[in-house]
């Protein structure tokens, strides 16, 4: 069985939010490749936002970058916090500040991965992070 397939046999849908068109391709491929369905890539804070209050009744993961222009991820997590329950949000990011990585992770940030993308590490915390139950 794919990793992307739910138990329910529908694919797991994620959206991602990363500035680099090569980064969210080759997070898009690696997805795809294995049965997830991206339901939309955000390259701005703000098309995050957008995306998400379009499709949060779909959405299983949020990669998100935290070098977004506009909004940057960081602000994009605590906006989205805001607006009710929190979804399983992953962190994939060059930022490796400690202290960032441990208040995303302390207030509901299901994951973090420093860059660079590694196609294992990616699809083993993402399998990892859907089985979580969420932080309310």
């Amino acid at each position: 069985m794919q990793a992307g397939i739910a138990p329910t046999g529908r694919p797991y849908n994620i959206l991602i939010a990363e500035n680099s068109k090569f980064q969210s391709k080759q997070l898009q491929q690696i997805l795809e490749s294995e049965g997830f369905k991206i339901i939309g890539i955000a390259e701005t804070g703000k098309e995050l936002l957008q995306l998400y209050k379009e499709h949060k009744q779909q959405i299983d993961l949020i990669t998100v970058e935290i070098f977004l222009p506009e909004v940057d991820g960081y602000a994009a997590f605590w906006d989205i916090k805001d607006m009710g329950i929190l979804p399983r949000i992953m962190f994939i990011s060059e930022e490796n500040t400690p202290s960032v990585v441990k208040t995303l992770l302390e207030h509901g940030a299901m994951e973090y991965i420093i860059k660079p993308i590694k196609r294992e590490k990616i699809l083993e915390k993402i399998k990892e992070t859907l089985v979580k139950i969420p932080k309310i």
